[in-house]
């Protein structure tokens, strides 16, 4: 039989264990941790002995002294592996770390497309507010700001895929055909900036830098001025810098509990002329940006501001505010549309704020009951369904596209000189996974593409193959050919999946 254990030093060994998580929390700094739920409150002296017993248990394991010590360590080791210790961070590369929603950065990666039927609602509504501010003499202006993903895919996650046709993209386009001017995506100011060398991301936040939201600022200021603003874009000079702040920007690293073990590098920007601002607080108690406010800059000859904003704003509005000589500030989630500022402030401009994942939901409302979408806004949704040239950055995507498993382009007609196809594609799986699809027509005369919906039943794949076969897989689509020029041209279909495009090659067609 083996020798027993030495039990004192195995309890003088427990004891030092628990001494040390005890004291040690007390004399090593704080980690910087921020955890995406309530920790548990202390057991509640009316409970039951069973649920008394639950309720200590979780409120000793949330607050144990040394727990924060101990998560932030596994979670930098975590780190070092390309491993997340949250299901709200995704590890990217070079140390780069993303925002998860749940999507997995699905907004940038065009997880969410933009229908024709949700186009109509949502231009309708912008076309609705900025008729209703012109009626009262006042401009309206939607911004988006781009995720960062959009700025720095090549430091996102390896699987990740930026979308050239993604939600916000398509918006824009949509909007700037239909209702000119009164949406802006920012994405193009601040790519810009950034292959100009400057940092508009830091690694560890969802936010972009002072150097980002001013890249923003002279967009915004460029669509203001189109709108009647008479003021003209300040050089970056004007304010001073601040990159020493110990409250920094970086909740992605405070989430993964990290923040206190990595570099972080975040410049933000003030107006110097701020310290003579003056804010009052819209009712409430509550203080954070959060909050309706007032900003009174102090110059009384220059127009009025309301804008409605989410946490980007916070870099951005030093730059905008000393153009306006009051900035009324509410967040979005206390509305998308506030014709209650609106008639007790008379603005002059009304700039709605928002990142991008959120475009379409804060154009969900409309003053009084939806509008029907007019002409312009058919007329867009005509144009955008149509053939149009291939991006260099959607021939790169396709060209490492796999054969489909399955598919067939059964028909094609010609219809008034555009093209009606019919077919089917899927990767013969009963499980669904397919996404967008589109056709592309190549040549001599150009290269061509246009999503297409795949979207009818086709029941006989079942009986065909002999088994389950995921549906929809029918497509029965009509390709606007306004654009493209009269020739021959070889068809391809294509089809998202979840492990890369499919490709399925058809008839030549003839154009013209």
């Amino acid at each position: 039989m083996s020798a027993p254990l030495p039990r004192p030093g195995l309890i003088a060994g427990a004891v030092a264990l628990m001494v040390a998580a005890f004291c040690l929390p007390a004399v090593l700094p704080k980690p910087d941790l921020r955890e995406g739920r309530k920790l548990a409150p202390p057991p509640a002296l009316s409970s039951g002995i069973t649920e008394a017993r639950r309720q200590t248990d979780a409120y000793v394991a949330d607050n144990f002294p040394a727990r924060p010590l101990l998560i932030s360590t596994l979670n930098l080791a975590r780190l070092k592996l390309g491993v997340s210790g949250s299901d709200k961070v995704l590890i990217g590369r070079d140390g780069w770390l993303f925002y998860n929603d749940g999507s997995l950065l699905g907004a940038a990666r065009g997880a969410y497309r933009l229908g024709a039927d949700e186009a109509r609602s949502r231009l309708a509504n912008l076309e609705a507010r900025s008729d209703y501010l012109q009626a009262r003499g006042a401009s309206y202006l939607v911004v988006a700001a781009p995720v960062r993903e959009a700025i720095y895919p090549e430091f996102a996650p390896s699987w990740f895929h930026l979308d050239p046709s993604r939600y916000s993209r398509a918006a824009e386009a949509l909007a700037n055909e239909a209702t000119p001017g009164r949406l802006l995506y920012l994405e193009a100011a601040v790519t810009a900036a950034k292959t100009a060398g400057v940092t508009t991301f830091s690694k560890h936040d969802t936010h972009w830098t002072g150097h980002g939201a001013y890249a923003g600022y002279g967009a915004i200021m460029q669509a203001l001025r189109a709108q009647g603003l008479a003021e003209t874009t300040r050089p970056l000079s004007d304010f001073r810098p601040n990159d020493t702040d110990p409250k920094r920007p970086r909740d992605l690293a405070r989430m993964i509990g990290v923040a206190s073990f990595v570099p972080i590098r975040y410049r933000t920007y003030e107006d110097p002329a701020a310290a003579n601002w003056r804010t009052t607080w819209l009712g409430g108690g509550r203080r954070d940006f959060t909050a309706p406010q007032v900003i009174d800059t102090g110059a009384p000859d220059k127009p009025v501001l309301l804008m409605q904003r989410d946490s980007f704003s916070i870099a951005l509005l030093p730059f905008l505010t000393g153009h306006f000589s009051k900035v009324i500030l509410t967040h979005i989630d206390d509305g998308y549309w506030r014709p209650d500022l609106i008639e007790r402030f008379k603005p002059d401009f009304v700039i709605l704020e928002v990142q991008e994942a959120g475009l379409g939901t804060v154009l969900s409302t409309a003053p009084g009951s939806s509008p029907p979408a007019g002409p312009s806004i058919e007329a867009a949704i005509d144009k955008a369904r149509s053939l149009r040239p291939v991006l260099a950055s959607e021939r790169r995507e396709l060209a490492s596209a796999r054969k489909a498993p399955g598919c067939a382009v059964d028909r094609v007609e010609s219809r008034g000189g555009d093209l009606q196809i019919t077919g089917w594609i899927s990767d013969l799986r009963a499980e669904a996974g397919l996404g967008r699809a589109a056709v592309r027509l190549s040549g001599p005369a150009g290269d061509f593409i246009q999503e297409i919906a795949v979207d009818r039943p086709r029941p006989d794949l079942r009986i065909a193959f002999k088994r389950p076969v995921g549906e929809p897989n029918g497509f029965d689509a009509r390709l606007i050919s306004t654009p493209a020029p009269s020739g021959s041209y070889g068809m391809t279909i294509y089809r998202a999946s979840s492990g890369g495009w499919l490709a399925c090659p058809g008839p030549k067609v003839q154009i013209g």
